[in-house]
């Protein structure tokens, strides 16, 4: 049996934070996965090679730790029969989960009825202080893009005041390599962690389907991983790559805050999402999304290329940080080479800043290379 259980909904950072606050180290604490070895052990007797006697004495730990990562490792029966698969062998003073599946949830309320305690990440909400936060930081860390950053803030702003808990939805559009990623990670990291970032143009559309709608409980999923985020900041890069038979996915999500998925419920309520493209005009963005998606847009904002001066100054200041993380020798090799010199000058062939710093370091890490390595 089992003496207490809380349920953790989010992500992993706040969770481990969350059981390292209240389990003693010198507690007997057992993961999941230590439990269900046992638990195959006491249906395959046989096959463990301990004696069956030995595995019908309950035993006692203070403290059994579900991580949401478990569930993939996992059979379907477990995760059906998850109560009973959890007494079957052990007494457990503190039963902590996190992120459970419909069924686990299910499996739990049946079991122990409305014995459960509830708790998890606190996300932080945007109001004014907030917003003014992000703004700073978005001057402080993104070159450029002056326009864009006050629409953000305007666009942020107009929604935050509308007194409702609905997500914020902004479209970031325009060419490549030019602040949009880059822009969402910075605001992100003012709302408190790491951004959560979905990119569909990796994913074939069956690919696609099975991870927003949800396939096997062992399987990864937009439900899944949007209750592990770390902000309230949620990117979906590249949206112009998704099939537009799955936008229906998302009308509710936009609509209401709630994601429902074979095996989640998702509460996504003053969360803020981002949704990058390549689009060239908001005409554009209307016509291809259409009416239907675009109207839940709050705002769409236009990402311009960045002038030479702009890029020569991006240019300098990743060659500091890549000069900074060399051995005193090699940053002497460097600093003697033209390298920056040259980018500086011809930054304006490029117009992705992404391939502008990759190849930067390449010229870097190959005179390294023809000065240490080959010489």
């Amino acid at each position: 049996m089992t003496d207490k259980i809380t349920i953790f909904i989010g992500s992993k950072r706040d969770f481990n934070n969350y059981i390292n606050n209240r389990i003693d180290p010198d507690e007997e604490t057992i993961s999941f996965m230590e439990l269900i070895q046992h638990y195959n052990a006491r249906i395959r007797p046989s096959d463990s090679g301990v004696r069956e006697r030995d595995l019908s004495n309950l035993i006692s730990v203070n403290n059994c730790v579900v991580r949401a990562d478990d569930y993939g490792s996992v059979l379907e029966h477990v995760i059906s029969n998850f109560a009973n698969v959890v007494a079957l062998n052990y007494d457990i003073g503190h039963l902590y989960i996190q992120n459970p599946p419909r069924k686990v949830l299910e499996s739990l309320k049946s079991f122990y009825g409305d014995d459960i305690e509830y708790t998890g990440s606190e996300y932080t909400k945007l109001d004014r202080t907030k917003l003014r936060e992000v703004y700073q930081n978005l001057c402080r860390d993104i070159l450029g893009q002056e326009k864009c950053k006050k629409q953000m803030i305007s666009g942020m702003y107009r929604l935050i005041s509308q007194n409702n808990q609905k997500p914020i939805v902004l479209m970031f559009y325009g060419p490549s390599g030019v602040g949009k990623t880059e822009s969402a990670k910075c605001i992100s990291r003012t709302m408190g962690g790491e951004l959560l970032r979905i990119q569909f143009s990796m994913m074939q559309s069956a690919e696609a389907f099975n991870y927003i709608f949800g396939a096997e409980h062992s399987k990864n999923s937009f439900a899944r991983d949007m209750l592990s985020r770390e902000s309230n900041v949620i990117l979906i890069d590249e949206f112009d790559k998704v099939h537009p038979t799955l936008y229906n996915a998302f009308y509710e999500l936009f609509d209401e805050g709630v994601y429902v998925d074979t095996n989640y419920n998702v509460d996504l309520n003053n969360s803020i999402f981002l949704l990058t493209g390549n689009y060239q005009s908001e005409e554009q963005i209307k016509k291809e999304l259409g009416p239907a998606m675009f109207s839940r847009i709050g705002a769409c904002i236009c990402f311009e290329g960045l002038t030479k001066e702009q890029k020569q100054a991006i240019v300098t200041n990743w060659y500091s940080i890549v000069l900074g993380q060399l051995q005193k020798d090699e940053q002497n090799v460097i600093k003697d080479a033209p390298i920056l010199e040259w980018f500086k000058e011809n930054a304006d062939r490029y117009d992705n800043i992404r391939i502008l710093k990759t190849k930067l370091e390449n010229a870097i890490f190959q005179k390294l290379t023809e000065e240490f390595i080959i010489k």
